[in-house]
């Protein structure tokens, strides 16, 4: 007899099965038909899963009398081979799989694995009815519904895994659907830890794959990280590619990616207008882009749902033409997505802000006012369907709503509206899980809170432009300075018990928000004040970090200059290729504003020039700089400062100092400045202006100049009492970098002559004049580490060392002091050192060190080393803002402690009457020591570079 196998076996025994099928009578053909459909569900499972063997076992199973003994087990055992199978997930047996469950759950006595088989399928099933919006569909009653699945079947797998993976999958659809970028990392990472825990032989490992890579790519467009996303696509296209043809997973995967990629393609960082700008940051889609949306969107026997998405791609890239007809046809067809979706459809808060968007940038486009009824009755039911500032689509809909309130010559309302919607940029920074989240969701911040102020000033609301400005800054603030994710921010302000129930909630969490009610208590906790049920707070933020949240109304703003002694707080707001303004809050007067016409960033263009020289460490006539640049060239454009000092007078300093802050008799006035965005890095109290007599005049002569990241920082300092000086503190000289950088002799001489002169009980660490280290210490990492612990270490900490800034917009090391050995002392690290327990009570921190007051993310002074310090309650920061030459900035130094010790003045004062004497307004102090006297002596007057980087923030 020739070989046989066992499959050859039960082939020939469901051969012969089929032939009594065809003899014997209609009466007798159920046992036969029962037999042939358990033997063909068998070879499905058991060799090769041919799906002709699982078509031909489901015929034979319609076939079975409905009352056939035994009918429930079958379908319970058909049901089991398509779980155990990697074909059921995803594909249209899936409604075929659910009616057998539905059968084999009648089963009295059922096989011993189908209770965990039926509760696993049902997960899924939630997941179906989401994708397909079915009526009467409810978040919440999904969410219990997998609570109890997941009881049913513990740690049973394959069915586990389904469970799981069915509950991801409502997480990626909820968090894709509300733009809720907290909600998409979340989901990223636990798709990825899900996808870490399969094996090979799992029936969900391609499905929890592509989960996990389409959920990463979700949350990258998110971040509008459009080069990660694509590289997220390729990798998806790889994953299809391995699939066998034919595979419903491998169809449903390429044809998400045919309906993402050219809208990838079309994602831009650039920005439309107030109307256009709101729906997506895209460009102009390409011919062949549009026929594939369209191509999409009318593909015949597309579900309400589904047809509702592609139609809402076509109308973005219509959006994007930004042509009359083709903001016309996206107005059409946004009205049919409105239609074609239900009121419990999640996405509809998302589908009304595109309709409203589109109908408002129809009338930007006409100059009329036909169809602003419209436009705004939509964006106005958005935000009803978005409920609370806590959700997260609540201020990408108020900004437009804004936008349209005052195309009506509703202007109050416009602003007020644009003023609540930045409290959604709030809550989304306070609910985030970890630093890196918030800093991303606070930059989306800034840009809205500029154009809510210009908006202001348009309307001569100057005190609102205020408040707007600040409500952006202190975001970036926070975020900057909070290092912990909630649960741990809930467990150190006493919240255990609340700590313990956000986590449990967000493991929990299937579909929709967590409850409303749990998100108003953890924000009113996290923030120090309830909240409304609409997102709106009933008190003043508490004490504490948070407080960075709220932006102070002016009269605290105004108490808090007066007990700084300051004449006035003033903003300066950037304009694009138009004009800046001054928003100017007197100690003792409303607010006002100026219009300047020359403050935009036309006139910054050489400085950034100079600042991108100046980090390469290219810093003037006295080379090294005190960064990490290597090279020997000198600055090939000194007139770029030059440039940009005079500039700064004739643009913003000089009209303010002569026309709307009049000098208060016998003394300079006293101004905090805040510049916004790019106009952080100018060195305003340098600006200048030639004098009757042919020389300089300089703003600092006119003014004490002190900066602020925010008013709220601003009054946080205010409000925190004196620190009184002593000799005590930490003074640190020049550590030995390992060849990471240049040696800093006039460094050393510096930091050896203030500790000795000014702080003779202060512990000096780093090297001697001479080289070698110090008795005390080499100035490690750990050794600046230890003393800002320590609660008796002194109030004064000098740092005559390396600073090096490294553009980032991610968490590490992006400004940092370099020392002994070439270790790092970043900013995040002493944002968790200062913020944790209790306050150190320093009363000065000088960074005589390159770039120590310049951000490494964005233009804002976040995380710069000097706003960490400020906001870990130190109550002074001097610092610099670009690259420093070694000789000059030690004897600066050396001056600026002088004037503060020996002359009892404030640190502002101190480090002002330092300046003057560098351009040889005030004679040098008699007891500078002598090789610092013959570094002063060299000095060129005019080099703006030996001293202006240098400002004082704080007290």
């Amino acid at each position: 007899m020739p070989d046989t196998t066992p499959t050859d076996e039960l082939s020939t025994v469901i051969s012969r099965t089929g032939q009594a099928l065809h003899v014997v009578g209609a009466d007798d053909r159920a046992p036969w038909l029962f037999a042939r459909c358990w033997m063909r569900a068998c070879r499905y499972e058991a060799f090769g899963r041919d799906p002709a063997d699982i078509d031909s076992a489901l015929a034979d199973f319609d076939a079975l009398p409905r009352d056939f003994p035994g009918r429930a087990k079958l379908a319970s055992v058909l049901v089991t081979s398509l779980v155990r199978s990697k074909t059921l997930l995803g594909s249209p047996r899936l409604t075929k799989a659910m009616a057998l469950t539905d059968t084999a759950d009648t089963d009295p006595s059922p096989l011993p694995d189908w209770p965990a088989t039926s509760a696993a399928l049902r997960a899924n099933e939630l997941l179906v009815a989401w994708q397909e919006n079915r009526p009467g569909f409810s978040a919440h009653a999904a969410l219990k519904d997998l609570e109890r699945y997941a009881e049913i079947v513990g740690d049973t797998q394959p069915q586990a895994t389904m469970v799981r993976s069915a509950r991801l999958g409502l997480r990626h659809l909820d968090a894709a659907g509300k733009r809720n970028v907290r909600e998409n990392e979340e989901v990223t990472r636990e798709a990825h830890d899900l996808l870490n825990g399969l094996g090979p032989g799992s029936p969900v490992l391609d499905q929890g794959r592509v989960l996990a890579l389409m959920q990463e790519f979700s949350t990258k467009v998110m971040r509008h990280d459009i080069e990660g996303a694509a590289e997220i696509l390729g990798r998806l296209r790889d994953v299809a590619d391995r699939m066998p043809p034919g595979d419903p997973l491998r169809e449903h995967l390429e044809q998400a990616m045919n309906s993402t990629a050219p809208l990838l393609e079309m994602l831009s960082p650039g920005a439309g207008s107030a109307g256009q700008r709101r729906a997506e940051y895209v460009q102009q889609p390409t011919e062949a882009q549009f026929g594939i949306f369209e191509t999409m969107a009318n593909e015949p026997g597309l579900s309400d749902t589904e047809r509702a998405l592609r139609l809402t791609q076509l109308a973005l890239a219509e959006l994007a033409a930004d042509t009359p007809q083709s903001v016309d046809d996206a107005v059409a067809h946004m009205t049919e997505v409105l239609t074609l979706a239900s009121e419990h459809d999640p996405r509809r808060p998302s589908y009304l802000l595109h309709a409203g968007t589109a109908h408002l940038r129809r009338v930007e486009m006409s100059g009329g006012r036909r169809g602003l009824r419209t436009a705004t009755e939509l964006l106005e039911q958005a935000l009803r369907s978005a409920a609370s500032t806590t959700h997260g689509l609540w201020t990408t809909i108020a900004m437009p709503l804004a936008h349209a309130y005052r195309l009506a010559g509703r202007r109050e309302l416009g602003r007020a509206t644009a003023l609540r919607g930045l409290r959604g940029h709030a809550w989304n920074v306070l609910l985030e899980s970890s630093p890196d989240e918030m800093q991303a969701t606070a930059r989306y911040a800034a840009d809205d809170a500029l154009d809510t102020a210009r908006w202001c000033l348009m309307d001569n609301d100057p005190e609102g432009a205020a408040v707007a400005l600040d409500a952006g800054r202190g975001l970036i603030l926070y975020a900057t300075t909070e290092t912990r994710d909630i649960a741990a921010r809930l467990t150190a302000s006493g919240e255990t018990a609340l700590a313990r129930e956000w986590q449990q909630a967000r493991r929990n969490h299937a579909a929709g928000e967590e409850p409303g009610e749990l998100r108003r208590r953890v924000v009113g906790s996290l923030a120090g004040m309830p909240l409304t049920e609409d997102g709106s707070p009933v008190a003043a933020p508490g004490e504490g970090g948070t407080r960075l949240l709220d932006p102070p109304q002016l009269a605290e703003t105004r108490a808090a200059l007066r007990a700084l002694g300051a004449d006035a707080l003033v903003y300066l707001v950037p304009g694009d290729e138009r004009n800046g303004a001054a928003v100017v809050v007197p100690a003792d007067a409303p607010a006002s504003w100026t219009l300047l016409p020359q403050l935009n960033d036309a006139g910054i263009a050489a400085f950034e020039a100079f600042l991108s020289d100046a980090a390469q460490g290219a810093v003037g006539r006295d080379a090294p700089a005190r960064d990490n640049g290597l090279r020997d060239a000198r600055i090939k454009a000194p007139r770029a400062l030059d440039g940009i000092c005079e500039w700064a007078w004739n643009a913003a300093v000089g009209p303010l100092l002569e026309r709307h802050l009049p000098l208060p008799e016998g003394r300079p006035a006293r101004l905090v400045l805040i510049p916004v965005r790019e106009l952080a890095r100018v060195p305003w109290h340098a600006a200048r202006t030639r004098s009757p007599d042919g020389g300089w005049r300089y703003a600092m002569e006119h003014a004490v100049f002190s900066y602020a990241p925010s008013a709220r920082l601003l009054c946080a300092s205010a409000w925190r009492g004196p620190v009184t000086l002593t000799g005590g503190g930490l003074v640190v000289g020049d550590p030995d970098p390992a060849g990471a950088a240049r040696d800093l002799p006039a460094a050393r001489l510096e930091a050896l002559a203030v500790k000795d002169r000014f702080y003779p009980d202060a512990r000096y660490v780093g090297r001697m004049p001479d080289g070698e280290p110090s008795p005390e210490g080499a100035g490690t990492r750990e050794e600046v580490l230890r003393w800002l612990a320590d609660l008796d270490g002194g109030p004064v900490l000098h740092l005559a060392c390396h600073g090096i800034v490294e553009e980032s917009t991610a968490a590490g090391d992006s400004s940092y002091l370099l020392l002994d050995g070439g270790a790092h002392l970043a900013a995040e690290r002493l944002v968790r050192v200062l913020g944790e327990g209790p306050d150190r009570e320093i009363a000065l921190a000088v960074l005589a060190a390159c770039s120590s007051g310049r951000s490494g993310r964005g233009l804002d002074e976040a995380f710069s080393l000097s706003t960490t310090l400020l906001a870990g309650r130190v109550r002074s920061v001097v610092s610099a803002k670009w690259s420093v030459p070694d000789a000059a900035t030690s004897v600066l130094m050396f001056m600026f402690h002088h004037f503060l010790r020996e002359g009892g003045m404030p640190p502002a004062d101190a480090l002002r009457e330092a300046q003057l004497c560098m351009v040889g307004r005030r004679r040098p102090p008699e007891e500078m020591p002598k090789r610092l006297r013959g570094h002063f002596r060299t000095r060129d007057e005019s080099d703006i570079t030996s001293w202006a980087a240098f400002v004082h923030t704080g007290r």
